[in-house]
């Protein structure tokens, strides 16, 4: 049975996801039986998968000055799942977080060493990667 969906009646609380703080996390925190938080969700019959969906895509989006943002995000989103498989989108994922790490630790940027890398390949073709796994 569904819990009860309240309609909101101030603005100021439309996607606001009811998170806890990091460190205040328990072991029983579940977000799969999340029911929509915003009057959008609740009108759109959203079910707890979405609605966890779209407050990760929009979290801080309306307390921030990064609304233009949100359409360049979604439309990565939709480029990502209309071009790979959900492994490379995980791996595509991971590796933009290495990049911002690669950034900040060893302020290089992830552009610039793949674009060097591509040229290293065209200047040396036998330096492709070729890895055997399991061997």
């Amino acid at each position: 049975m569904l819990k009860d969906r309240r309609k909101f009646d101030d603005e100021e609380e439309v996607y606001i996801p009811d998170l806890p703080s990091l460190g205040e996390f328990s072991d029983d925190f579940n977000l799969h039986d999340r029911t929509p938080r915003s009057n959008a969700g609740i009108s759109l019959e959203w079910s707890a998968l979405e609605q966890q969906m779209f407050d990760m895509l929009l979290i801080n989006r309306f307390n921030t000055d990064s609304h233009d943002m949100l359409e360049e995000e979604a439309q990565a989103v939709i480029r990502l799942t209309e071009t790979f498989d959900s492994h490379e989108i995980a791996r595509i994922c991971s590796v933009a977080l290495l990049a911002v790490q690669l950034a900040l630790v060893e302020e290089k940027n992830f552009e610039n060493e793949y674009r060097k890398y591509r040229q290293h390949v065209k200047e040396h073709p036998e330096d492709i990667e070729e890895l055997a796994f399991g061997s």
